[in-house]
């Protein structure tokens, strides 16, 4: 019962916290949640002990493995140098600098209490100035690093936490076997993390495949993957958790082709699911933070050794000293990084200015307060840890510094302001018009929902195809062969009478679905052999090609009937092929570059002969194949063509807010024509509020994508 109890307590403290932030915008939300708990143990003296593991199991797995889903992958990837080193050498350096520094002011600490104090207060969060970036103008190339490191130095710096307090524990310390168990247990909680979301994953898309797509379930499945894969990687094989789930969230489905494979209800259960689960855990662990500090400080009151306003003077200082390191090993990296040129240029003020945001932008957040908080009571022996209170204080007092002069300082810097939000403190409000509150009374039924999503999806394509003209045409054909692919899977469920989500652009359902695959298939083979001919491709190259084509005819044309079979051959040869790619690419040698020349030579000719023949077709009805599906092959060899020849604009930001907009545009003429069959009789409003709820979730799943 009093478990329970202390979970109400701190949920109301934090409720109460963010409804007073709304009406003081300018202070950020932390620190009213901070004041809460400061109230909230002075008033009523609420005093809650953790367990150690347990805090790090609910706490550290979930926030970390949603850092790593949200992790800017294409962006990032381009600053893995700087963000590397600025969560691995900084972190290293920051934590051994730091220590003799906290030594050498606090004479008195332990050397290994000296260096957990300064790991705990390593990782940094981004969150605090993703805020204001916009309007305070934060160059990108900086706020890139600060998200990017930030994933790493949790990992890092709560594993060099981790041996800082077994040491202090323990009383025993060796820089040989701590140097070779913090590489084992990296390596295989990052292999642990790997192969664990890579079954969940697997999972996920065959549940998706056997038409399992309930927004619930797949959003409770998605919120256990952190805690399972924590509790396996530190239970089971004794390894770093911390790792295995930032590595889990990195790999998880979040892009690309496989979250087109689930529903846009699925998305956006699941993305608001989080929204709420990173709301909380780091609302209350700033509540929590509140709660300790009246504690500690009054603890300190009676150190005869230290007092409170003294404990506070070093956290302020230690706080510069954090700012220091940052700022210096920046500007010493950027110096000597950037100078492709060969001349190193010593000052720069510029650079100057973009170093000392980076320091200051070292916010410390709910990391930190997690790991301050798993400090454990006790060490070997039954004694207590040494000045535990002080490390919290000081930790807490870090956090607010930081916090403060974040909020303060970077609107100086950029000149401009904005209100600065944190981790989980962003959930976005939710305006979705209610339409369960109509009648529900049944009128007759002149179309089923398949029916009638079929009929206005095509409506909306002719509606497109008569405004391509006055518009992007490149734009109105990508969007409407999409709508394309969901009329011809609509037709496929209502035949099957099972309800899927989005069938892939590769899978084959149909027989004219396979007919024309062969036929562009063997269009590609006659341009290889045409090329080869012509002595354009080495020979390598030409079976290479030959190779892949007949294992495309294979796996598409001709499928195995035994749909679980062939589910999972083709997610173990994919998860092969990437592997066997990622590989590839770090080999660097003329015959390698010669087959990538070859490759887009062959696909190119390809493409260029599959897309004759698919205009000879489109031409002639002797075939009996469907228009629209040579329409949305023509798309998908055009699509090809434009990324090969330099001219594809799929991933530009104008092409995609063009695309956006028209998206947004489509659906609006799906909600009138939802109201136009509605006003004729022609579908019940159940079957209404059902289609309607479907154009929300889409539009909300596109609103979510742009932010």
């Amino acid at each position: 019962m009093e478990i329970i109890e202390s979970i109400i307590l701190i949920l109301s403290l934090l409720i109460i916290a963010n409804i007073v932030s709304h009406y003081f915008v300018s202070i950020p939300p932390s620190l009213l949640q901070i004041a809460a708990g400061i109230l909230a143990a002075l008033f009523i003296h609420v005093k809650i002990y953790v367990d150690t593991e347990w805090f790090l199991l609910a706490f550290i797995a979930p926030i970390l493995f949603n850092d790593g889903n949200n992790f800017p992958k294409r962006e990032l990837w381009k600053l893995k140098g700087p963000i590397l080193g600025n969560a691995i050498i900084l972190v290293i350096l920051s934590t051994v600098i730091g220590g003799v520094f906290v030594k050498w002011l606090i004479p008195q600490l332990p050397w290994a209490t000296a260096f957990t104090l300064v790991a705990v207060l390593s990782p940094t969060d981004p969150i605090a100035v993703e805020s204001i970036a916009k309007k305070a103008h934060i160059p990108d190339k900086l706020m890139h690093l600060i998200n990017g490191e930030s994933l790493i130095n949790d990992a890092s710096g709560l594993i060099c936490f981790k041996y800082g307090v077994a040491a202090t524990v323990t009383g025993v310390f060796s820089l040989k076997s701590a140097t070779m168990d913090f590489f084992h247990i990296s390596i295989i909680g990052a292999l642990v993390g790997a192969v664990m979301i890579w079954i969940f994953n697997g999972i996920r898309l065959y549940l998706i495949n056997q038409g399992v797509d309930d927004s619930i379930l797949h959003a409770i499945i998605q919120i256990i993957i952190p805690f399972i894969i924590y509790y396996v990687a530190e239970d089971v094989f004794d390894v770093s958790g911390v790792v295995a789930v930032v590595i889990a969230g990195i790999l998880n489905i979040s892009s690309g082709r496989n979250i087109s494979n689930f529903t846009p209800e699925i998305r956006l259960v699941t993305s608001r699911t989080w929204d709420l689960v990173v709301y909380v855990l780091n609302g209350i662990v700033f509540v929590l933070l509140g709660i300790e500090i009246p504690f500690a400080m009054e603890e300190l009151v009676h150190n005869d050794n230290i007092n409170t306003f003294g404990a506070t003077l070093l956290a302020f200082i230690i706080w510069i000293m954090l700012v220091v390191i940052r700022f210096l090993w920046s500007y010493v990296y950027s110096t000597f990084s950037n100078n492709g040129d060969g001349k190193i240029v010593l000052w720069s003020k510029t650079r100057f200015d973009d170093c000392l945001m980076s320091g200051i932008s070292g916010v410390r957040g709910a990391v930190t307060m997690v790991g301050a908080l798993s400090i454990p009571m006790t060490i070997k022996g039954g004694a207590a840890f040494p000045s535990r209170t002080l490390l919290l204080f000081i930790a807490s007092a870090v956090i607010i510094f930081s916090l403060l002069g974040a909020t303060l300082l970077i609107p100086i810097l950029t000149k401009n302001s904005a209100p600065v939000a944190y981790r989980g403190s962003t959930l976005t409000s939710e305006n979705e018009d209610d339409e369960n509150d109509e009648d529900t009374d049944e009128t007759p039924i002149e179309l089923t929902e398949y029916e009638a999503n079929r009929v206005i999806l095509e409506k909306t394509v002719k509606k497109l195809r008569s405004e391509m003209d006055d518009g992007d045409t490149a734009v109105y054909s990508s969007v409407i062969a999409e709508y394309l692919y969901d009329v011809r899977n609509l037709g496929i469920q209502s035949r099957n009478q099972v309800k899927t989500s989005q069938i892939s652009k590769r899978r084959v359902r149909g027989k004219k679905d396979a007919e024309l695959w062969d036929i562009s298939f063997n269009c590609e083979l006659e341009a290889v052999d045409e090329l080869y001919d012509n002595h354009e491709i080495s020979d390598e190259s030409y079976d290479l090609a030959i190779k892949k084509i007949a294992r495309y005819k294979r796996e598409i044309v001709h499928r195995r009937s035994n749909q679980t079979v062939e589910f999972f051959y083709n997610y173990f040869r994919r998860t092969y092929l990437q592997i066997k790619h990622l590989i590839y690419r770090s080999v660097n040698s003329d015959d390698i570059q010669q087959i990538n020349q070859d490759s887009i030579k062959i696909s190119i000719a390809g493409a260029k002969n599959a897309l004759e023949k698919l205009q000879e077709l489109n031409q002639s009805d002797s075939d009996g194949i469907d228009d629209d599906l040579i329409y949305i092959f023509q798309r998908h060899y055009e699509d090809r063509l434009e990324l090969l020849q330099g001219k594809y604009r799929g991933r530009s930001p104008q092409f995609n807010s063009e695309r956006m907009n028209l998206e947004i545009k489509a659906l609006s003429y799906r909600r009138a024509f939802v109201q136009d069959m509605l006003e004729q009789g022609k579908i019940s409003k159940i079957t209404a509020n059902e289609l309607r709820k479907n154009i929300n979730y889409s539009e909300e799943v596109i609103s979510i994508g742009v932010d």
